[in-house]
């Protein structure tokens, strides 16, 4: 079963769990398969059963990975995408009606040993109205990093590389405008006063330089450089390991309890209070 995300495995997991019907005639084993998983958790997947398993999982299982024995997919039509948004300036993890192509991945999960068969629970015309395919990458993120490693790379201008999918042109602008910000680039003589946007060329300042050697958001970089300058190196290392990782709070399904009392020293007897 593809659905959008963690929670909602969760959520179907619990209410699968709880139906004593399904519970009571065919004893099914659920599973979940999602990309922050650990390696244990995950390869339970691939390990085959003795008895029906329901696997609740995300886009992860499209293409990426291929589960033995599935003979039926259900599809709810739904993905999380991760979009940067310009006006916020920062990636959102939105949920979007997949593309027909995703939805012919997901198909093609079942059937693989016997013929097969996928539910949709969504209407045809509805898979018609769908793009034919999925937005690349390159459209939907933030191009600074990019930016930053092609002028590193001594490549040609973003406006001139020949990309399969070319960026749009506010989003070159976005990331132009990020590493003028932050202080990686300065334009060229010819690119005077104000008349600076993404036709100017540009060139790596001292402080570019260093940001392209780190293999990080440019703007967490840059914390880490200013930190470096201000003798507060080892405070914003914490503050910026926060950042750029996921949540530290995320535990094993399996070991929620196990997590919770470990968590109990951090906990704040004010907050739990009120």
């Amino acid at each position: 079963m593809f659905l959008q995300g963690e929670r909602e495995i969760r959520d179907c997991a619990e209410a699968l769990r709880k139906d004593h019907v399904l519970q009571q005639r065919f004893h099914p084993e659920i599973l979940s398969l999602f990309a922050r998983q650990s390696v244990a958790e995950q390869e339970r997947v691939f390990n085959p059963g003795n008895g029906r398993r329901i696997i609740l999982t995300t886009n992860v299982a499209e293409t990426s990975l291929t589960v033995p024995n599935i003979r039926y997919v259900v599809d709810s039509g739904l993905a999380r995408v991760k979009r940067y948004s310009y006006r916020n300036k920062v990636e959102q993890l939105q949920i979007e009606p997949i593309s027909q192509a995703a939805a012919n991945q997901r198909a093609g999960r079942c059937g693989r040993v016997s013929d097969g068969i996928c539910i949709r629970l969504y209407s045809e015309q509805d898979y018609i109205n769908h793009p034919k395919f999925t937005d690349p990458e390159i459209l939907r993120s933030s191009l600074a990093a990019l930016l930053l490693r092609m002028s590193s790379l001594r490549l040609p201008r973003i406006q001139e590389f020949q990309f399969i999918d070319k960026p749009l042109g506010r989003a070159i602008a976005d990331g132009v405008q990020l590493l003028d910000e932050l202080g990686a680039i300065v334009y060229d003589e010819d690119s005077a006063g104000d008349n600076k946007d993404i036709n100017n060329s540009f060139k790596l300042t001292p402080m570019g330089k260093q940001l392209a050697e780190l293999p990080l958001d440019p703007r967490i970089g840059r914390m880490l450089l200013a930190a470096k300058e201000q003798n507060a190196l080892r405070e914003v290392t914490i503050i910026a390991s926060a950042l750029a990782t996921q949540d530290p709070r995320d535990r094993p399904m399996d070991q929620a309890a196990a997590a919770d009392q470990a968590h109990l020293q951090f906990a704040d007897e004010h907050a739990l209070n009120s």
